[in-house]
């Protein structure tokens, strides 16, 4: 940068001078620093205010009896393209210094170390730790432009927030997926590829021709979301530890946008689509027993989650939706027998049935 900026910069007297360039992208780079947002149009009303001591504001011969003082200091002020050029020296020197704001024209601000002490919370430091802890077992940090010191810096400041919070949860999958497995099935979703999957399960392998549409973490474990070609199945979720091989085929397809939208409501790994999805969507009601109502209020159990009624003793009445009742079952048979079935009457009984069985065997 520093030999950048000598060259904007002019001798005189044998003392080096700054240029009125040097200065105006010194002060950009101070604003990024300080996570000030830079707007294009701002910085020409700063020259339309401020006058000839404003660094955007460029000396010009105008005839001050046909325009008013504001005219005549709106005419002064540096030209968006000068501007730009100013930025896109900035750039030059460091090329992610800072990034253009979606929806807000001309604007740009720099990602600074005060927006990620500002981003840091409790609950961002457990997500963190977790997509770290996931990117480690599954060799994804192979392939990434991370030198040994800058690991150990992060490993540092992930062991800080250890050292303060714990975070319990289900074990990841052990298996360390390929990194170029996770890039192809990237690429072949992104230019919408058939894929050629090698996939295993209980000792028997297949290979499938699927449509991939997104890789889906949940539960702890990564899926592919896909269709199958030739399947009774309209859409499956591939589990990727069991994904042995994939090629991406020259055979592009087009996206089913209802697939799309039921992706989006997925709720567990049981989540079930076919086709008119939602008016097939199957209606849950439960009751929650005071003792443990709380803990669905503090927070919903499913997305789908919304309290019907709250009963005067402290019972909760609760809805779900789901695709088929296999997706809640595990949810009730964790909170017996705290919970009960209300409807539909079809999984009221077979919980009965399975309780019986469990405690009055044959």
């Amino acid at each position: 940068m520093g030999h950048l900026l000598l060259s904007m910069s002019k001798k005189k007297r044998g003392k080096t001078e700054m240029t009125n360039q040097t200065a105006r992208v010194l002060e950009l780079l101070k604003r990024f620093n300080d996570g000030k947002k830079v707007c294009i149009d701002k910085l020409r009303e700063e020259a339309d205010l401020e006058g000839s001591t404003n660094l955007w504001y460029q000396e010009a011969y105008k005839d001050k009896k046909k325009n008013t003082k504001k005219e005549v200091n709106i005419l002064n002020a540096v030209s968006d393209k000068t501007i730009r050029r100013d930025l896109d020296v900035i750039k030059l020197i460091f090329p992610e210094s800072f990034e253009l704001i979606r929806g807000d024209k001309g604007c740009y601000k720099a990602i600074t170390k005060k927006a990620f002490e500002n981003f840091l919370t409790p609950e961002t430091i457990s997500m963190m730790a977790q997509v770290y802890n996931v990117a480690q077992k599954s060799n994804l940090f192979a392939n990434i432009d991370l030198c040994d010191s800058d690991k150990r810096l992060l490993e540092s400041q992930l062991k800080k927030s250890k050292d303060c919070y714990m975070f319990i949860d289900k074990p990841y999958e052990n298996k360390k997926s390929d990194y170029q497995l996770f890039k192809e099935m990237e690429n072949a979703i992104h230019h919408q590829q058939h894929l050629m999957v090698k996939y295993g399960v209980n000792d028997k392998t297949e290979v499938m021709d699927v449509k991939p549409y997104k890789i889906l973490f949940i539960n702890q474990n990564f899926y592919l979301v896909c269709e199958v070609v030739d399947s009774q199945y309209e859409l499956t979720q591939l589990r990727v530890s069991n994904i042995a091989e994939v090629q991406m085929v020259p055979k592009q397809f087009h996206k089913n946008y209802e697939i799309e939208d039921f992706i989006k409501e997925i709720q567990t790994p049981f989540s079930t689509y076919r086709s008119g999805y939602k008016k097939h969507m199957i209606d849950v009601v439960v009751e929650v027993k005071k003792e443990k109502a709380r803990f669905f209020k503090a927070k919903n159990a499913l997305p789908s989650q919304r309290i019907v009624e709250q009963k005067p003793d402290g019972d909760l009445v609760l809805s779900f939706r789901v695709t088929q009742e296999l997706e809640i079952e595990e949810l009730i048979k964790k909170w017996l027998p705290h919970i009960r079935v209300i409807e539909p009457l079809s999984l009221k009984e077979k919980i009965e049935n399975e309780l019986r069985e469990y405690i009055l065997p044959e």
